[in-house]
């Protein structure tokens, strides 16, 4: 027998509301670490490309400790390990001890270390491809080392590597999800306390899919009206 589908609970206000309010919780925290992973990779491919051998060392450790780990794993050890090694806050308004961050604060700060650690890589491969004679180009017309930075290679380098930021922050967007473990209200966690209510496990799930595919479809779209906008002969696309 056919299992048929029933989605009479959309109706009910509360559902709307929590599934309004989880969309709007994954698209803020997907937009915010989106913007925060994008500048950690800047600063951080400056870094790689400028800084001396310590500092290059320290940003090449933060890459491969970021990269390496799962993010439910870099969420949890924000939010459990760290309260219970004894880094609190006070409440000031019942005096109790807090944790510092809260799960919304704990999967941004991750979500952002996540992904600023493969935009880094993303920017030193952007910044590889530049051609060495535009740079001699920009050093013969007295840029100093910042400046050519900022006004030749970067714009460069971010036309070659859109196409891999694109798939780094969409991956990212499909990250927020593990937010939920945490419990952070997002898209995920908002489903879990529906089905659990009205156990329609296969009716909500199909629906939370379809959101992010669609979510995730009208990113990909976006980037790459960018791509296209940004293109110029000889770079990227």
């Amino acid at each position: 027998m056919g299992t048929s589908l029933d989605f009479s609970w959309l109706a009910d206000p509360v559902y709307q509301r929590w599934l309004l309010e989880g969309l709007g919780n994954t698209i803020t925290l997907a937009a915010l670490s989106s913007v925060m992973a994008v500048a950690i990779g800047v600063v951080g491919a400056f870094l790689l490309l400028v800084g001396g051998p310590g500092v290059r060392g320290v940003v090449r450790f933060y890459i491969e400790l970021f990269r390496n780990t799962p993010p439910v794993l870099q969420m949890l050890f924000l939010y459990f390990t760290l309260t219970s090694i004894g880094v609190t806050i006070t409440d000031p308004k019942t005096g109790s001890q807090v944790p510092l961050l809260s799960a919304y604060a704990c999967a941004l700060v991750s979500l952002s270390l996540f992904g600023g650690a493969l935009a880094i890589e993303a920017f030193r491969s952007g910044l590889e491809a530049v051609p060495a004679a535009t740079i001699e180009a920009g050093r013969s017309l007295g840029y100093t080392r910042a400046a050519l930075f900022r006004r030749v290679q970067l714009p460069i380098a971010a036309r070659i590597c859109l196409p891999s930021l694109t798939n780094i922050l969409t991956n990212l967007f499909k990250t927020t999800s593990q937010a939920s473990i945490i419990t952070v209200p997002e898209l995920l966690y908002y489903a879990g306390q529906i089905y659990t209510e009205n156990f329609r496990t296969l009716e909500v799930m199909l629906l939370v899919l379809m959101l992010y595919v669609s979510l995730v479809t009208v990113l990909a779209a976006a980037m790459g009206r960018v791509e296209r906008a940004l293109a110029f002969p000889g770079y990227g696309g």
